[in-house]
């Protein structure tokens, strides 16, 4: 597990580069970057939610409110909404309630719409218990009687006797602790056996409509005594981690295809989109909003410098051979948080020396490279000729899916800055491939 220490000596480099690992914004690895992404402010997404920027007040909103928030995987989205959870919740505003489905104990090769509801009520209902909160109320006890004698007894029906979902309370239990374990124990369900997993995926499905009357009754229940008890004006949930949901066909399905489903809780949501998924952004939820996290842009005033920070956060500058080093890295990093680390990583391996030095940063780069620059079909060549022609591509399969690809990087909201990625274009192979196409 990352330690978040910072490597003082050669062989602790590769901890402290780990970059699969999100960082929250009491890190000490943690570098702002957000005000070097164009089109993109912390601003916009507070005004989405009815919060005033600099009073941090707000007005409740009748409707609910639901953003897409889309971008490159390792950009910093999670490190991002991390940050942003946590000023939220310390607003008078919203309740939050962060979601990372990647760090829960979900087999995320065989998921569905179904398991992502049952873990968005179940971490309400902890966080509920966590703070303390006076939300007992009727409704609370009316959901968990429809619950019970619903989803619960059709599903045990059908299910075999050791993969039956306990309903056992304790009598001292309050209302939401006999909520809380009958919940869980379903989420624990959805967690076994194929067989298991869908059959009460089934019976949530065919009892769709009236779960989730029954979910948004006892979110307003909530809303209402939090509005008595406490400053909260509502309940806001951020979902985060759909990029690393096993197929892509499981990502579609959930996010596309089940986005009606989403319809109909009415709560405020903030969703994180995988990046191959923008094309349908018209089919997602009616009246969602879709916003862009770009990559940095390191022509912007200060960015180079706030890269160079975020790298000597984790490595000790005494570790590269010189300043030249560094200055490389950040070029070929091209504003991409997790593509600098990962230079960095690759060059931790091929450096012969216990110092990373040019040497080693060029192997990793044409290593990296050699990774990214698969091309596909010609249609590929003919769309990187166009964007290095600046002419722009919008929205096509191809496009995107040659972004969530890291060939092509966008440093502004969608189809305003494209630019290949310089790994890619350094890769020696595809430079040859390249001009062969232009010849025909």
């Amino acid at each position: 597990m990352q330690n978040n220490k910072k490597a003082e000596n050669f062989y602790e480099i590769q901890d402290a580069v780990a970059f699969n690992i999100p960082v929250s914004s009491n890190s000490p690895f943690y570098t702002d970057l957000t005000p070097y992404r164009k089109d993109f402010t912390e601003r916009e997404l507070f005004l989405q939610l009815n919060i005033e920027p600099n009073t941090k007040d707000c007005n409740q909103i009748n409707r609910s409110s639901k953003i897409f928030l889309s971008g490159y995987r390792g950009t910093g989205k999670t490190s991002e909404l991390l940050k942003l959870a946590q000023k939220i919740d310390e607003t008078n505003c919203y309740f939050t309630v962060f979601i990372d489905i990647s760090e829960e104990e979900m087999d995320t090769s065989n998921i569905d719409t179904v398991d992502i509801l049952m873990l968005m009520l179940k971490k309400l209902l902890k966080k509920l218990e966590s703070k303390g909160a006076n939300v007992s109320n009727v409704r609370i006890e009316e959901f968990y009687e429809w619950y019970t004698s619903t989803i619960i007894k059709e599903s045990n029906v059908k299910l075999d006797t050791s993969a039956k979902i306990e309903v056992g309370a304790n009598a001292q239990d309050s209302i939401l602790g006999k909520l809380i374990g009958v919940v869980a124990n379903t989420t624990m369900r959805l967690q076994g056996s194929s067989e298991s997993k869908e059959t009460i995926r089934r019976v949530i499905k065919n009892n769709y409509k009236m779960f989730s009357d029954r979910f948004n009754e006892l979110v307003n229940s909530i809303v209402t005594k939090l509005q008595e008890h406490s400053s909260y004006k509502d309940i806001l949930f951020i979902v985060d981690g759909f990029e690393k949901i096993g197929s892509l066909e499981d990502r579609k399905k959930i996010l596309v295809d089940d986005s009606n489903k989403l319809t109909m809780l009415n709560t405020h949501m903030i969703v994180t989109l995988p990046i191959e998924l923008f094309t349908y952004k018209n089919q997602l939820v009616h009246n969602a909003v879709t916003m862009s996290f770009p990559l940095i842009d390191l022509e912007t005033q200060g960015a180079k410098e706030c890269f160079r920070e975020f790298i000597l956060k984790r490595v000790s500058k005494e570790l590269f051979k010189d300043d030249s080093v560094i200055d490389l890295i950040i070029e070929f990093g091209a504003g991409h948080p997790r593509q600098t680390l990962q230079i960095i990583s690759r060059a931790f391996l091929k450096s012969t020396k216990e110092t990373i030095d040019k040497e080693s940063v060029l192997k990793s780069i044409e290593m990296i490279g050699s990774e990214i620059a698969v091309i596909k079909s010609k249609d590929e060549f003919k769309i990187i000729q166009e964007v290095l022609d600046n002419e722009v591509m919008f929205d096509s399969d191809i496009f995107l899916d040659m972004k969530s690809r890291n060939i092509i990087f966008e440093y502004g909201e969608f189809g305003k800055s494209n630019k290949i990625n310089p790994i890619v274009l350094e890769n020696s192979r595809l430079k040859e491939l390249l001009e062969k196409f232009r010849e025909k």
